[in-house]
């Protein structure tokens, strides 16, 4: 391939992040700020300025040139890495502790370049993987009105993260062969060349999902691995229904990773924190609130048509004795959670918060709907997600 058709790629794959801060910046970040504007005077807060975004520009150029230049460094590397020779000298990157300081390769500048070019291999696949990623990132962002500052310089981070750990992979892989025999399920020889057939194929595998490989790789050490508190329950995310990778990732870049975090959230800051509908980011907490209460029970109130507290809440005493009988739950523990429910008033403005912010069109009366009919309403339970 000539240099001007690889140079035109470069502008091509680097292109795509200004592009999409620009369009969103003069066409989509203003309907988020009206809809921010909607919920402070729907909820009367006092001090509007502490939700409203401040110098959005200026904060999108940085976030922006700090994303640019790594991703051009490193799609340089991918479409110019050969003809820089840097696979030909030494260099701790790609060689690591097996040819750095080691004096393995001093006399073979045949099994440097080998060494190095597959290391090269596996952190180009790593990147295009992260990349990958990050286009189907932003354009799901782009949609929902949620392309922040934060959103580029978190796939910056991506990008370094999934590719030095790929480049981890491949030095481990060369140190100890046998140490990823598991992995790849097959047996490796003294030069480990069947591992490294799929090596790209797990680079850039790590490339889209790094977290997975962390996992992995610390769960091979006894040393990072964690033992489990019998009694303190794991309550991933993944068990709020409506709620899938993208979610996960943007939900814990604020810090939420699990029910329990979700279920004590601070509602109100949140919701202008986030691209989600006020209608569902209350489902999810109100979800997270029974799973809080239940745990991997909470299975079998699904299958009643029980999803949210709400819904717990507005069931009578037969009710939960009829529930008590069709499932593994204990009638005390559901009179329990129940009367839980009932006294909590946090729940009950959640549901009023939903009612209220959620409202569009009222085909009854042009004007807004007064906080004694919302009130009312939340004697009734909300539409099922």
């Amino acid at each position: 391939m000539e240099f001007s058709t690889k140079f035109v790629l470069l502008l091509a794959f680097v292109g795509y992040f200004p592009i999409s801060a620009i369009c969103y910046y003069y066409s989509r970040h203003h309907q988020r700020e009206n809809e921010i504007n909607r919920y402070i005077t729907l909820l009367h807060i006092e001090q509007p300025e502490l939700f409203t975004q401040k110098h959005l520009c200026r904060s999108l150029v940085i976030a922006l040139s700090f994303t640019t230049v790594l991703t051009a460094c490193l799609w340089a590397l991918v479409l110019f890495g050969k003809e820089s020779g840097i696979t030909c000298y030494p260099n701790f990157l790609l060689g690591g502790a097996s040819i750095i300081g080691s004096g393995t390769f001093d006399s073979d500048p045949e099994a440097i370049y080998r060494y190095q070019s597959g290391a090269l291999l596996t952190f180009n696949m790593s990147f295009m993987g992260a990349y990958l990623w990050s286009l189907q990132q932003i354009a799901r962002r782009y949609a929902m009105n949620d392309l922040l500052p934060a959103a580029y310089f978190n796939i910056g981070v991506r990008m370094i993260f999934a590719t030095l750990l790929a480049l981890v992979f491949y030095h481990l892989s060369k140190m100890i062969p046998d140490f990823f025999g598991p992995l790849f399920n097959s047996a490796s020889d003294s030069d480990n060349d069947s591992t490294h057939l799929l090596m790209p194929i797990v680079a850039f595998l790590i490339g889209l999902f790094p977290q997975r490989g962390l996992q992995w790789l610390t769960g091979k050490f006894s040393m990072f691995t964690r033992k489990a508190n019998p009694s303190v329950r794991e309550l991933p995310l993944d068990m709020i229904e409506g709620i899938n990778l993208y979610d996960r990732v943007r939900l814990q870049e604020l810090g939420i990773d699990s029910c329990y975090d979700l279920a004590n959230l601070d509602y109100i800051p949140y919701l202008f924190k986030v691209p989600y509908s006020p209608r569902l980011l209350i489902d999810w907490i109100l979800q997270a609130k029974l799973c809080a209460y239940f745990a991997d029970q909470v299975s079998q109130l699904r299958e009643h048509g029980i999803h949210t507290v709400w819904q717990l809440r507005q069931l009578d005493e037969e009710d939960l004795k009829l529930l008590a009988k069709n499932t593994a739950l204990t009638e005390d523990t559901l009179l329990q959670a129940h009367q839980q429910v009932s006294d909590s008033e946090e729940i009950q403005r959640l549901v009023l918060a939903q009612l209220k912010l959620s409202r569009y069109w009222n085909p009854n009366s042009p004007d807004e709907m007064s906080d004694q009919s919302l009130a009312q309403a939340t004697t009734e339970p909300p539409p099922s997600h």
